[in-house]
C-alpha cells in the first residue's frame, strides 16, 4: 500500500497535494468541533488524520529510498 502511494505521489504530485490539504482540513475541523462541542465523535477525524500521516510517512520513506535517483 505504501509502495503504491509512493508511486502515485511520484506520478501525480498535484493530487497528492490535494490529499494533504484535505487531511489538514479534516484535522482542523475535527479539532475545532472537538473543542467547541466536547463530543468524542469528532475524535474520528483525528484518528483518520493519524492514519493518513502514517501512510504519508511510510510512502515518503519508500519514495526516498527506492524511487529517487542517486545523486
Amino acid at each position: 500500500m505504501f509502495r503504491r502511494y509512493a508511486i502515485f505521489t511520484n506520478n501525480h504530485s498535484g493530487l497528492h497535494n490535494i490529499n494533504l490539504m484535505i487531511v489538514i482540513l479534516v484535522m482542523l475541523v475535527s479539532l475545532y468541533q472537538l473543542i467547541e462541542n466536547e463530543q468524542l465523535v469528532y475524535a474520528n477525524g483525528i484518528a483518520f488524520t493519524l492514519v493518513s500521516v502514517v501512510i504519508f510517512a511510510r510512502a515518503s520513506d519508500y519514495k526516498r529510498k527506492y524511487l529517487t535517483k542517486n545523486k
